[in-house]
């Protein structure tokens, strides 16, 4: 693979995370915290971009999550979004390698069952959750908050339902591929 195609692959996993994380800014009722949401579907693209683009993937999903952070509260310094986004993400690419690899999926996932989808969604949204709200915490107001453990478990349980209707979402559009390339093909017509 040249360089454009790794800088291509970046631009769509950046891209695939603002195309979900968009919307949420659109529905208030969603939100659970300044930072956290009840349903958090680029925690899927996340999983997914890792799991299909891997070194690539984080790069981008790591950028979209920075930019996400500077634009709901830029009044933090940009390093410290810049540090929570990236050993957030980076939490994710480790679960994903490391998961692989402990079940043996090949490295063009062609053996990858759909509860091994569900443990490494499980494992990435509580690491992440972790991380991610503990990053936060430490870098953003200077100390360990009484609510990080409440904060923790909204991430965790947002980040699962968004991996959980990402998937359901791929598995859905997988499996009328004929159906939607038709469409498409009518519309071209």
């Amino acid at each position: 693979m040249n360089f454009k195609n790794h800088l291509t692959e970046i631009a769509v996993c950046f891209s695939l995370y603002w195309i979900f994380v968009a919307p949420l800014y659109f529905i208030p009722d969603l939100k659970s915290g300044p930072l956290t949401f009840y349903l958090f579907l680029p925690a899927g693209v996340k999983l997914f971009s890792i799991l299909v683009f891997k070194w690539r993937g984080l790069v981008g999903t790591a950028l979209g999550t920075f930019t996400r952070l500077t634009y709901t509260d830029p009044t933090q310094p940009l390093i410290s979004w810049l540090i929570v986004s990236v050993s957030a993400t980076f939490a994710i690419y480790l679960v994903v390698e490391l998961g692989l690899r402990l079940m043996r999926v090949e490295r063009d996932l062609s053996n990858l069952k759909y509860l091994q989808i569900v443990l490494l969604a499980l494992v990435a949204s509580i690491i992440n959750g972790y991380v991610f709200s503990y990053g936060v915490s430490a870098l953003t107001i200077g100390q360990m908050s009484a609510d990080l453990f409440h904060s923790e478990f909204l991430t965790v349980m947002g980040n699962f339902a968004g991996n959980a209707a990402f998937v359901c979402l791929l598995m859905l559009a997988l499996k009328q591929k004929t159906v939607i390339a038709d469409f498409i093909n009518r519309l071209q017509k």
